[in-house]
């Protein structure tokens, strides 16, 4: 887009120095425009973490070219685990934006393809490249789709001007061009169709007042500023024909993240009766949540961003207390809007309904990987009499303290969760039934043998009274992959989770449990990552509150989980 009459992108190679990442310092905006270079894997996560890039799809770009730095001044020894340790470093600099950890793990399955050095260079290059420019197609398809929305409402208004109201930056600053929220306002305006934008402020950060007017000044689109709260009278006074707004992460149900404050703009537009979509790529879909407003983590920001704001004074830009200097604040930097509030979702393949149905409708593929899940888990199942109590009563001594724990058990709603086994001969174990989780004490008649498995083809063979977990495919990689593995535990501990996810071993956040890919990332991980057999500890990044823990006894793995679940 246009900065004083001349084209930029939000991030760049340098021209006369592909080492150096070029990127625009939004801190200094509206007043400075300041371009900064980042040399170091430590510049990029210092520049997500403190905000001189921020929006979810700029974010996922920057970490990219940040992993390319990385190759670039890797130790002599250890390189994988290097990489793989400024991978958890970049994934941890932001958690609710999942276009972070989508871009790093393309970035670890790019460098993995091969065992030279300099190929890993060059394909890191190469996929940072890569998801660049994807980033700036989709958004203009993303424009193009929402363009149609906002020309229909001008023909029912007879060409009359189309008010549209928009929260926080979506715009281009926030992606590499053209933005998401504001790519359909972009292409309108190019089309010559009459709109004026209503620009929330944004608190804390006042991204809208300083980065969405400062974009849309540059292109000469009338717009006005209005305080947060100004939103909803504006609404109910027939002044707002369309509000459009980005998102940080959107639920295969259509619930949405997006920055603290949508949801009351969402609701507003509901009460009004005003048309509320959401624009982003497919690369903001997270294909493993199901409901939003309990799976989604949040992100807490420095309650310092609510307590001061900041501004030109004497042509410098200060800092300034605005509360009592000791009053406690509380910053929450994102929430969540359920998909019944929104009228539609526009991405780079069309707008669709905030619904699971049509969500799937429009990404078929994903809807394909979603029923290879754990709900279509192949169980070659052979009853046969309970197993004996020699094989059961240490493996039930165990399950009985972690049931206790709350580490294993049953949600409100029924659905069970954790699982245990044990190794028994070469690859084959004994672990805990299907659909156990909720039942308070179990007996032999609970546990089965698996004695064989097709990892590719999704496949396990048990023998026994009950049927396998359904995570025994993630059981019987560990024990595959690693021999002196003689038993394995699965938990759910949201606390524990939210600790050690992307600090500990993490899966990819895009895949979920009880699949093949699940089995597949964990040999990845097990490959990747060389201490990983000294923490013994992996945290499954799609599969909320699950962490799989493993080592030579059920005695050593239970001490594990015992003593990380005391650090609470």
């Amino acid at each position: 887009m246009k900065v004083n009459n001349k084209y930029y992108h939000t991030i760049w190679l340098k021209e006369d120095d592909i080492r150096v990442v070029r990127v625009i310092d939004q801190r200094y905006l509206p007043h400075q425009f300041v371009i900064e270079d980042l040399t170091s894997v430590e510049d990029v996560i210092q520049a997500i973490k403190d905000m001189h890039i921020r929006g979810a799809g700029l974010i996922g770009v920057t970490a990219a070219y940040g992993m390319y730095l990385a190759t670039l001044t890797f130790p002599k020894d250890g390189f994988d685990e290097y990489i793989n340790t400024v991978a958890q470093k970049l994934q941890s600099t932001r958690p609710t934006a999942i276009n972070l950890a989508w871009a790093v793990e393309r970035q670890l399955e790019a460098i993995g393809s091969s065992d030279n050095i300099d190929e890993k260079i060059q394909m890191a290059l190469k996929t940072a490249e890569e998801i660049k420019f994807t980033d700036i197609d989709n958004c203009k398809r993303i424009g193009y789709n929402g363009f149609k929305i906002i020309e229909q409402i001008s023909k029912q208004k007879n060409g009359e001007v189309v008010n549209i109201l928009t929260h926080c930056n979506a715009g281009w600053l926030a992606m590499v061009d053209y933005g998401t929220a504001l790519a359909p306002i972009y292409e309108a305006h190019k089309q010559g169709i009459k709109i004026h934008i209503w620009v929330d402020e944004t608190r804390p950060r006042n991204q809208g007042a300083k980065l969405t007017a400062w974009e849309l000044l540059n292109q000469g689109i009338p717009h006005h500023i209005i305080a947060d709260n100004v939103g909803g009278y504006l609404m109910q006074k027939g002044m707002v024909d369309l509000c459009i707004v980005g998102a940080d992460r959107v639920t295969y149900t259509g619930d949405v993240a997006n920055k603290i404050g949508t949801y009351l703009k969402a609701l507003a537009a509901k009460e009004n009766n005003v048309p509320f979509f959401v624009a982003f790529p497919s690369s903001t879909f997270d294909w493993n949540i199901k409901d939003g407003i309990n799976e989604i983590p949040i992100e807490e920001r420095d309650a310092n961003e609510v307590k001061y704001v900041d501004g030109i004074v004497n042509g410098q830009i200060e800092n300034m207390l605005i509360t009592p200097k000791e009053s406690p604040a509380i910053n929450f930097g994102f929430d969540i809007t359920p998909a019944k509030l929104l009228t539609g979702l526009i991405t780079e393949r069309g707008i669709c309904k905030p619904n699971e149905k049509d969500i799937f409708n429009l990404f078929p593929e994903r809807k394909k990987t979603y029923e290879e899940g754990y709900i279509k888990f192949i169980c070659n199942w052979t009853k046969s009499e309970p197993l004996s109590n020699e094989n059961i009563t240490e493996i039930n001594k165990w399950r009985n303290k972690l049931y206790n724990l709350g580490l294993i058990g049953a949600y409100p709603n029924g659905i069970g969760f954790g699982n245990i086994s044990i190794r028994q001969k070469n690859n084959e174990f004994i672990i805990t039934g299907s659909a156990t989780g909720n039942l308070k004490n179990l007996d032999n008649q609970h546990y089965t043998l698996v004695n064989n498995y097709n990892i590719q083809e999704n496949i396990v063979d048990c023998v026994g009274p009950i049927k396998a977990s359904s995570e025994s495919l993630s059981h019987a990689i560990i024990y595959e992959i690693s021999p002196e593995t003689n038993a394995v535990i699965h938990i759910h501990n949201l606390k524990l989770w939210e600790k050690f996810i992307n600090k500990a071993p993490t899966t990819n956040s895009n895949i979920g449990y009880g699949t093949t890919e699940m089995a597949n990332e964990i040999k990845k991980i097990f490959q990747r990552k060389n201490y990983l057999f000294n923490e013994k500890f992996i945290v499954m990044g799609g599969h909320r509150e699950g962490i799989i823990v493993f080592g030579k006894t059920l005695d050593e793995v239970g001490n594990i989980i015992i003593n990380k679940f005391n650090l609470l």
